[in-house]
């Protein structure tokens, strides 16, 4: 396909829009530009004004969402838009729009990224012949799996951010019993998302009965890196180590010892400190299951607008 393509990464708080075109026997994102969710009313509307900024009109778009798709309407699981599919390709006068998981689209770009675009969190073998694992927090906590067959690789996206939670510490169990009492059932998502980083917030703050300043996941985070706030510190510190029970768990679950993939919004916010965290030794530490995750390697990514290569890879075979 030689035409522009139109590709989103759109999730609960922000859209990004970019442009695919024809490079080098494949092709290149331009013109990326990030739309808040709360300036519009609809993701007709976001898209409508990107285009009208970069000044294309492209006949094909995919979009990538924060949630489950499987019919013409996409509800997202943490913002108020919704997705009428037939209804917004018709009304942007697209030939195709074709809409799929935000974490589909993010794994299916995973092969399209420079070595450069990841940051290696732990070195090792890996067992190709295996699933991959993709996997991180953003407004929620996304999941999908690479699985090699004799045709290619599929993708498989999952709602695995919304397993239930299993506390390790007697930190993280009282943690979980705050949230129980505004959400019966607590999911991982519950605790790895920015919303959940606020509510590890709020739980410590009760926890060590200190009066809590009103903190947004990214002023948590600052406060973190800066150490300017003791308990933003052991938030995100709880953060990072139950991510890596909840990785670890994951690769035990699914057999995916190819290796794993980090991804979502807030990791390469705090790459420094996720390092220095005590992720790996959580991720290893499954008692006499230790061995089988010992030789995975763990990546993390760090180019901006991976799910973009990913959605412009998925059209293109469509299409093809």
């Amino acid at each position: 396909m030689i035409e522009p393509i139109l590709v989103a990464d759109i999730g609960g708080t922000n859209a990004r829009f970019g442009i695919s075109v024809p490079a080098d026997g494949g092709w290149q994102i331009e013109d990326m530009q990030n739309f808040r969710a709360v300036d519009f009313e609809t993701v007709r509307d976001a898209a409508d004004a990107y285009l009208e900024s970069v000044g294309v009109r492209p006949k094909h778009a995919c979009f990538a969402v924060a949630g489950p798709v499987s019919s013409d309407e996409v509800t997202f699981t943490n913002s108020h838009w919704h997705l009428k599919v037939d209804e917004t390709r018709s009304g942007m006068a697209l030939e195709t729009l074709h809409v799929i998981n935000d974490f589909h689209a993010l794994a299916a770009g995973v092969a399209y990224l420079p070595e450069d675009g990841f940051e290696r969190i732990r070195i090792g073998a890996g067992e190709p012949s295996t699933p991959l694992l993709v996997i991180g927090p953003g407004t929620g906590l996304g999941q999908a799996f690479v699985v090699p067959s004799k045709n290619g690789q599929i993708v498989v996206p999952t709602e695995g951010g919304h397993v239930a939670f299993a506390p390790r510490t007697d930190a993280e169990i009282e943690v979980m019993k705050f949230i129980a009492r505004e959400h019966p059932r607590v999911s991982i998502e519950r605790i790895l998302s920015g919303r959940g980083l606020v509510n590890i917030h709020r739980a410590l703050c009760v926890m060590s009965d200190t009066p809590r300043a009103s903190l947004q996941a990214d002023e948590i985070t600052r406060a973190a890196l800066t150490g300017e706030y003791p308990i933003a510190v052991q938030a995100v510190s709880m953060f990072c180590e139950v991510l890596g029970s909840v990785v670890g768990d994951a690769v035990l679950a699914s057999g995916a010892r190819q290796g794993v993939v980090l991804g979502g919004g807030i990791l390469p916010k705090i790459k420094d400190f996720f390092i220095a965290s005590a992720f790996v030794d959580r991720f290893l530490d499954k008692g006499r299951m230790r061995t089988y995750l010992e030789a995975i390697p763990v990546r993390l990514i760090m180019q901006d607008g991976a799910a973009l290569y990913g959605g412009a890879a998925v059209l293109e075979e469509r299409l093809s």
